[in-house]
């Protein structure tokens, strides 16, 4: 749950940098949220079966539909919401994999 809230106000202060947005912190939550659970999926299902690349696609795979949502739901240009869905998703392995390091 830390790195839901973690992830969410990263998405706040990325989108109010990069295009002065007001976000609630509930909305960012919902999409951080969405994009961990989606992401982590993927990334079990691709490990399976392509291995340890399969982070990476699924890393692309979610810093492109991030880039969708975020277009969707606060009418950023497609090209700066792919920007920021790309910055979101290096955050949230950043932060994934740093606290997953810190708690072993």
């Amino acid at each position: 749950m830390i790195v839901v809230l973690l992830d969410a106000v990263a998405l706040i202060l990325i989108l109010k940098i990069m295009d002065d947005a007001d976000v609630s912190l509930f909305t960012a939550v919902l999409v951080s949220l969405g994009a961990a659970i989606g992401t982590n999926l993927l990334a079990y299902a691709l490990v399976l079966a392509i291995g340890l690349s399969g982070i990476l696609v699924a890393a692309a795979v979610g810093a492109v539909l991030v880039g969708v949502i975020v277009s969707a739901l606060f009418g950023i240009e497609i090209k700066r919401s792919f920007t920021i869905g790309g910055i979101f998703m290096l955050v949230h392995l950043g932060i994934s994999f740093g606290l997953g390091m810190l708690f072993r």
